[in-house]
């Protein structure tokens, strides 16, 4: 079982789980887009020899949303793993995203390489990137949306419609994966229940990375890297190398190992988590021992 903790940052309550041992190697664990920390319930526990936090993002699960009017940028949560590693107290720690976390992660670990152990993406490799045309239509496209934002949420009246709506969402999960998400994901009213999730993060970023920018993080990464991807998830392992993921992928210079496992996209919640966990040890075994 995890240990539940509430961290400070930047002025709003980011809420964690703690899992394994809490004397062993720092591990946080970033979740996906409208996920949350529970997107690690049932891989956590084996990974049980690391101090493991998940953390629910700003915006999601059961952490506080930013101020009023301001938008979630993806490269924002470089500064946001900054603070939460700072408010945990590490100088140095292993660095796990899925999806979302895992760009996340990857602009992290090329902006403060020196702070990681190692890095384990699960199911993306770095943040969709954006042309220089597309741009002004992007920013416009944010800011009148967020000039019609809306906070609160519909309300329904049993917890399993927003069990089901998350089973057909974007990214579909099963109804078992849908559970564990949902269960830090929704709260009580007067009138029935609600995601507790910022609406704002359904509006489109304001700028996307051009490439060249991004392959400037790749190649600033030198902790040990462990890259996840899904069978059945989201990229082809079949032109995965001649792809512009293939690209970033060649410029990590340091040790790193690429995997191809059963599953969808989210195979770490949904598919063999047992041998997930075992592929992460035996990555970070293998760094330990040279």
């Amino acid at each position: 079982m995890a240990n539940p903790l509430v961290l400070s940052v930047k002025g709003i309550d980011i809420h964690a789980q703690q899992w394994g041992n809490p004397k062993g190697m720092p591990m946080l664990g970033l979740h996906g887009w409208l996920d949350n920390s529970a997107t690690y319930h049932r891989l956590a526990p084996y990974l049980a020899d690391f101090n493991l936090v998940t953390v629910d993002l700003p915006g999601h699960g059961l952490s506080g949303h930013w101020p009023e009017h301001q938008h979630y940028h993806l490269w924002a949560g470089v500064e946001d793993v900054e603070f939460i590693a700072d408010a945990l107290g590490w100088e140095r720690f292993h660095l796990m995203g899925h999806s979302m976390g895992a760009s996340i992660s990857s602009l992290y670990a090329g902006t403060f390489p020196e702070r990681l152990l190692s890095l384990t993406m699960i199911e993306a490799l770095g943040p969709l990137s954006g042309s220089e045309n597309e741009a002004p239509k992007r920013l416009a496209e944010a800011i009148l949306k967020m000039k019609k934002h809306a906070p609160d949420h519909k309300t329904v009246e049993q917890v399993s419609d927003l069990v089901h709506a998350r089973m057909h969402g974007m990214l579909k999960l099963s109804e078992a994966g849908a559970i564990e998400i949902v269960s830090r994901a929704h709260k009580e009213t007067e009138q029935g229940y609600q995601w507790t999730h910022d609406r704002r993060l359904m509006i489109p970023s304001m700028m996307r990375l051009p490439e060249s920018l991004i392959q400037s993080f790749f190649a600033n990464i030198s902790a040990p890297t462990c890259l996840i991807l899904a069978n059945d998830g989201m990229f082809n392992e079949k032109g995965f190398e001649a792809s512009v993921l293939g690209a970033r992928w060649a410029l990590i210079q340091s040790k790193k190992e690429i995997h191809w496992l059963a599953g969808g996209h989210h195979l770490h919640l949904e598919g063999d988590a047992a041998h997930i966990g075992d592929t992460i040890c035996q990555f970070i075994l293998a760094r330990d021992n040279g």
